[in-house]
């Protein structure tokens, strides 16, 4: 005789990924690059992120995985580049697994408007505490 046996959402656990996820939207102003990056940390792990950048022209901004891949220069830079709508850019679509994302304007002078959608699993947070943390790409711990 079979026993259930119920498993909850776990990270490798493909279920959590096939079916449409939870809606989480936030919008907001990126800090200037002199300071410190703003840290977005979701509700639950993430099935896919997109990220609209709202600012005026020439305000690209950076976003990434951890304080100092976005706040790094050279080798520590782990980025991505975001150009505003009205200069061409397109919105940023990526199918991702994380926890945290960190926003920061690319230029000193820039305050670019953001807004952001991710559709989020039931896999708890719990599940990937360092969000990839120190792994090729993502980048170290804040300076």
């Amino acid at each position: 005789m079979a026993l259930y046996s119920p498993h909850a959402s776990g990270l490798g656990n493909s279920a959590a990924y096939q079916v449409s996820g939870k809606p989480y939207a936030f919008t907001g102003a990126a800090p200037v690059n002199s300071g410190d990056p703003t840290e977005i940390v979701f509700p639950t792990v993430t099935k896919q992120i997109t990220f609209i950048n709202n600012g005026a022209t020439g305000e690209d901004i950076k976003i990434g995985f951890s304080h100092a891949g976005v706040d790094g220069s050279g080798a520590t830079a782990n980025y991505i580049l975001v150009q505003p709508l009205v200069d061409g850019g397109v919105p940023l679509t990526l199918d991702t697994k994380i926890t945290k994302l960190y926003i920061i304007s690319h230029d000193a002078s820039d305050t670019g408007a953001y807004s952001l959608y991710a559709a989020l699993t039931g896999v708890p947070n719990e599940d990937l505490p360092n969000s990839w943390l120190g792994s090729a790409g993502v980048g170290g711990t804040k300076p």
